[in-house]
């Protein structure tokens, strides 16, 4: 054989390789960008960039809705039919895991160049201090958001390292379907509890308390967060961004459970909320309530039940309460509510130096909002 006719037979394997790739990537889809870029939610779960569908469904759907609710993680378990109780507007829930205060800009200046919005609700958790480095590439922001090349973007996808989707498809990530409203389906996490609530919750929320309890409790304000300057500096745009536009903005910071606020729980964390009540009100359910002091209220060690965001909702529309749950804070009243924050912190830490733990509510308690949700 010829150099000329090996040098073709090279190139042609070359090719014939790199679009079995392409056609293996497109056919397993381990990310499911390619079944996010239409906006239309098929096959979307948690474990899906859906930084991708999110952005394209708004960009394509978005005048189909009158308000969006922004977030991480947290943010998935709020429903638009309950979010609709607060002011009668049809909402889509654009949150994404793992956020943080850049994107919920991005995503902010987004939705108001690309819809009709009339108001946006900004969820917050503590947990997006932490992510202001990305940690995969199902946490990037993707092109769609950031003016990048999409073709560019696409034709990367097509020719990723394989074994990814050779990985998914003898392993499969995929979970639960999102619902049609961006919230996160939580019908497994219902189901299993359901089974056996107590076993549940001791595996799946209160795993590692006596670890959670030492890191908080032992280490308190000694994590400092490099991100805050620029985390106020990105919610002030996203302020300024809504009155500009005449867009309303509600911000809640979401219930958490004992079990996860030792990954940002701190003195300069309570700080950085008196910094946001500069910039805007807003709601604040992470006190050390009976709610975030209940384990059955949430379906792993970070993440509630519908019930609580639901009671959330219905706090702030005055409708419904539970003692202790809820504060709207202003600069006018953050540093008498942070003392209180402190005080109730400081109790517990006392009951954890002298007992070793700190006392949860339990199922029969009223404080768990979850029994009928079986």
């Amino acid at each position: 054989m010829t150099a000329k006719r090996w040098s073709i037979s090279f190139v042609i394997i070359i090719i014939i390789i790199l679009l079995g790739i392409a056609i293996l990537n497109v056919i397993v889809d381990p990310y499911d960008y390619f079944d996010g870029i239409d906006g239309i939610n098929s096959n979307i779960h948690d474990n899906s960039y859906i930084r991708v569908f999110k952005a394209n469904h708004i960009k394509k759907f978005g005048n189909n809705y009158d308000a969006y609710l922004i977030g991480g993680s947290k943010g998935g378990c709020y429903q638009s039919e309950k979010l609709k109780e607060l002011d009668g507007y049809n909402y889509y829930n654009t949150f994404i895991t793992c956020g943080n205060f850049e994107e919920y800009y991005i995503f902010s200046k987004f939705i108001i160049e690309n819809t009709n919005a009339k108001k946006i609700i900004l969820n917050l958790s503590g947990f997006e201090c932490l992510f202001d480095v990305r940690t995969g590439l199902k946490q990037e922001t993707p092109a769609i958001l950031t003016g990048k090349s999409e073709v560019a973007e696409f034709i990367s996808f097509l020719f990723k390292n394989p074994k990814l989707s050779i990985d998914e498809i003898r392993h499969s990530s995929a979970t639960d379907r999102q619902n049609d409203d961006g919230s996160r389906n939580l019908a497994t996490y219902y189901k299993n509890r359901s089974e056996n609530p107590e076993k549940y919750v001791n595996e799946k929320v209160i795993y590692d308390l006596d670890k959670d309890l030492k890191m908080m409790f032992e280490k308190f304000s000694t994590r400092t967060f490099s991100s805050f300057p620029n985390d106020i500096n990105y919610l002030r745009k996203i302020v300024n961004l809504c009155k500009e536009n005449n867009v309303e903005l509600l911000v809640i910071n979401s219930p958490t459970p004992l079990t996860s606020r030792q990954d940002f729980e701190s003195e300069v964390y309570i700080n950085f909320l008196a910094q946001v009540a500069q910039v805007t009100d807003f709601w604040d359910f992470t006190s050390y309530n009976d709610i975030n002091l209940n384990p059955y209220n949430f379906y792993d060690d970070a993440h509630a039940f519908y019930e609580v965001n639901e009671l959330v909702i219905d706090t702030i529309k005055g409708t419904n309460s539970y003692e202790g749950f809820g504060k709207y804070v202003t600069k006018d009243n953050v540093y008498e509510y942070l003392q209180e924050r402190r005080t109730d912190f400081y109790k517990l830490q006392k009951e954890y130096e002298e007992t070793g733990t700190v006392k949860l509510g339990g199922y029969e308690d009223a404080s768990n909002l979850v029994k009928k949700g079986e």
